[in-house]
């Protein structure tokens, strides 16, 4: 009788546990990783580590509506960031990913947060002054290499740093 209860237990505790938090695709994963990654080498001003995330032919949309049409072009903006030690770091966060059944690609939808006041040379500190924030969407491509970036669209939706934000809304 004991063991009959055990095992009913169990099996109860794996399908609660499988239907309230569903699996997550390895594709996912991969995603999260890479941005996780690329977030770091931002962080630590690693220009290989990001630039590694970009696919070749990358293009992004600043939040300011600023089209960076190449991915060279977009590595030599954090290349100038990363001279500057005033210069606002960024950071996305991931909130959806959606991938899509009809092509090697997928969306992910999130957060980014640009912080002022650089504590050291390496990066913000999480109580600096977010400059600005808002919300991004990313396409992501599979490749033989992995999951990369193929573009980027970032919006402004909030200011909290008046001298950050007169910089960033020249175009």
């Amino acid at each position: 009788m004991k063991s009959t209860i055990a095992r009913i237990s169990a099996l109860t505790l794996i399908i609660l546990c499988t239907t309230a938090y569903p699996q997550i695709n390895p594709a996912e994963t991969e995603i999260r990783t890479a941005r996780q990654s690329s977030n770091e080498a931002l962080k630590h001003h690693d220009i290989q580590s990001f630039a590694a995330s970009l696919d070749t032919d990358f293009v992004m949309i600043r939040g300011n509506g600023v089209l960076v049409p190449s991915r060279q072009a977009y590595i030599d903006t954090f290349t100038q960031d990363f001279a500057n030690p005033k210069a606002v770091t960024y950071e996305r966060i991931p909130d959806k990913i959606d991938l899509s059944t009809a092509a090697p690609l997928a969306a992910e939808h999130g957060h980014w947060i640009g912080r002022s006041g650089r504590s050291g040379l390496t990066d913000a500190s999480p109580n600096s002054t977010p400059a600005y924030s808002g919300t991004y969407l990313a396409m992501w491509r599979k490749t033989p290499t992995g999951w990369k970036l193929r573009s980027e669209l970032f919006v402004v939706l909030t200011c909290g740093d008046e001298a950050a934000c007169a910089t960033y809304r020249k175009p």
